[in-house]
């Protein structure tokens, strides 16, 4: 499929006002992160773009801005506690509501990496990090009147395992293990968040395998393959559109959706006592980070 050709399958009868509603979607430089920013901004979103990347940033702000729409720029990292503390502050100070969050940045590491605070990087970038940026950015949140959060999940979580006693993977480490884990993490936290917070829409999606930088510490001739076999950017965004933007799934929480039908995730991330477990170890992380940054 060619990058757009799925784009033109959404359904903009079904969407709702986004005119004058402000949008911010992590790992927007490239992927699906990308698409779904630009389709949102084709909707009328104003769109913050979370980005490591600020020049690559400014460079789609522009493109989104000479196609009629507007668009920021806002430098956060997510694998770093300090850096999504600090976007969050920035953001709440510049923008007096989010309608719309997409956590859609993530990584895989292929070998064991700490990152400058000394987490696990796979574990900060698609958790740590993003109940960090989500639960900071609350207040913004909840001043609007049907804010909605989208968390790019994964297929990947049916093999997650939460490994209490080491979440890191300090011991036994593979790629793919602490990604499914991580991912399973996401949607533990969705069936949480939407139980603490029922006036905020929270739901996870795997947008299905799709050839993305997911994919950038495979070897060469794998990810060539890869991009030769797997779906587009912009067809793995369609799911993640639909749950930001359609009127279909106004009022669902908590739910989980493998890509455009909502299914039950795995048993394992349906573990009442897991989410709360997970929420707690969270929240204490983040609160002592903030403390330290402070």
């Amino acid at each position: 499929m060619e990058c757009g050709a799925g784009l033109a399958s959404v359904d903009r009868s079904r969407a709702i006002e986004l005119a004058g509603k402000t949008v911010l979607v992590t790992g927007a430089t490239r992927g699906i992160g990308l698409e779904t920013a630009r389709e949102l901004s084709a909707l009328g979103a104003h769109v913050v773009l979370g980005v490591r990347d600020i020049v690559r940033g400014a460079e789609i702000a522009n493109e989104f801005e000479r196609a009629g729409g507007r668009a920021n720029v806002l430098a956060i990292d997510l694998s770093s506690l300090g850096s999504v503390e600090e976007a969050a502050s920035r953001f709440l100070a510049s923008y007096p509501a989010l309608d719309v969050l997409v956590n859609n940045a993530g990584t895989l590491a292929t070998k064991r990496t700490l990152t400058a605070e000394g987490y696990e990087l796979t574990w900060a970038t698609n958790f740590l990090g993003l109940f960090a940026l989500t639960n900071a950015l609350l207040p913004a949140l909840c001043a609007a009147s049907e804010p909605r959060v989208v968390n790019v999940s994964s297929a990947a979580h049916n093999a997650g395992k939460m490994v209490w006693d080491d979440l890191e993977r300090a011991n036994r480490y593979t790629g793919f293990g602490a990604y499914a884990q991580s991912k399973l993490a996401l949607n533990l936290y969705t069936r949480e968040f939407a139980v603490r917070h029922p006036d905020i829409a929270m739901n996870a999606v795997h947008p299905g395998a799709i050839a993305t930088d997911i994919w950038r510490g495979l070897p060469g001739f794998v990810r060539t393959i890869l991009g030769r076999m797997l779906p587009s950017p912009s067809n793995g965004a369609l799911p993640v559109i639909r749950l930001a933007s359609s009127d279909d799934v106004r009022g669902v929480s908590g739910r989980y959706f493998d890509r455009l039908r909502e299914t039950a995730p795995s048993k394992a991330a349906q573990h009442t006592d897991d989410a709360r477990r997970l929420w707690e170890y969270a929240a204490k992380i983040c609160a002592v980070a903030g403390e330290a940054a402070a």
